[in-house]
């Protein structure tokens, strides 16, 4: 090789080596202001309770947006109540029926009908915070929920009522936190108010806190347990000895298993009510005195209206 060719090609050569090392420099400067216009994503949770409720309380979960959810929710008589002769409760059974829609993917709203007090209710169910890490950090997941209820039971002919004695309102906030992929936990600040009560001496309005714990032991299995504590019980008139007696608070324990668009639970409560100023705030039989119902949700969704998918590019 002559030295004027040798010159040559170490020119070539180290042309093509400063031609590779700009567009390495240039890929990486532009990949920076890429990731510099994007920021630091934000990855939220998600699942932190598997239904809507836990079991009588609201957990934080929402169907997404356009999604109608229809769900059944049955309440069968206590095992302290001549369970055998009843067959088992079933002679005695209570059902709820719910139908709710997402407007928005933080906004829910529906109906439904209790066989408890001939109840119709309507309802609101709002997400305020969500839970998230990354670009933006929040511990929590915050969501409202607003009930109406309306019980058609039929008054005596002799008796002086307003129709407005007939609703009941009920308001949750539900601060829930995913601690991680098995375990979630929440607490539930809870107003009960009725327009109308036993006894002046009764409050209108029933104050309590929910709290409820998820652990999920299996992908399609999960345990529930949840407690609503009252802080100003009123009192009913036991049918044993006649004499008053607070109502006691609810306690819960069941299962989630999940099926595809099904969710089923299971569970035992001293709850005798389906819907919920009956479940927190009037509540007669305790688990002490054998007052526990078998009782279950099912759950079924439908995507009435499917999210838009990003159009391709080209």
């Amino acid at each position: 090789m002559t030295k004027n060719n040798f010159l040559k090609g170490g020119l070539l050569a180290g042309l093509l080596f400063s031609l590779f090392q700009f567009q390495a420099f240039a890929q990486n400067d532009l990949l920076g202001m890429l990731e510099d216009e994007q920021g630091p994503t934000t990855d939220y949770a998600f699942a932190t309770f598997k239904g809507t409720k836990v079991v009588n309380l609201q957990s934080p979960e929402l169907p997404g947006k356009g999604v109608l959810q229809y769900t059944i929710l049955h309440r069968f008589g206590s095992f302290n109540d001549d369970y055998f002769y009843n067959f088992l409760g079933l002679d005695n059974a209570q059902v709820r029926l719910t139908l709710d829609y997402s407007i928005m993917d933080w906004l829910n709203v529906g109906v439904g009908h209790s066989a408890v007090n001939k109840v119709y209710e309507g309802f609101a169910k709002y997400r305020l915070m969500r839970q998230s890490k990354g670009a933006r950090n929040f511990p929590f997941t915050i969501t409202g929920f607003s009930g109406l209820y309306y019980s058609a039971l039929r008054f005596p002919e002799d008796a002086r009522y307003n129709e407005s004695d007939r609703l009941n309102y009920v308001h949750e906030l539900v601060v829930a936190r995913k601690f991680n992929q098995d375990f979630s936990a929440e607490i539930v600040p809870t107003v009960t108010h009725f327009n109308l009560v036993d006894s002046a001496d009764f409050s209108n309005d029933v104050f309590s806190i929910g709290l409820a714990a998820r652990y999920k032991f299996t992908a399609m299995h999960a345990l529930n347990i949840e407690y609503v504590y009252q802080l100003n019980p009123n009192s009913f008139v036991n049918p044993e000895d006649g004499k008053l007696k607070s109502y006691p608070n609810a306690l819960s324990i069941g299962v989630d298993i999940e099926t595809g668009g099904h969710v089923f639970q299971l569970f035992l409560t001293n709850s005798r009510g389906v819907s919920e100023p009956y479940v927190f705030a009037q509540t007669p039989g305790s688990w002490l005195d054998g007052d526990i119902h078998f009782g279950f949700n099912i759950s079924r969704v439908f995507t009435i209206k499917k999210p838009k998918l990003p159009e391709a590019e080209g």
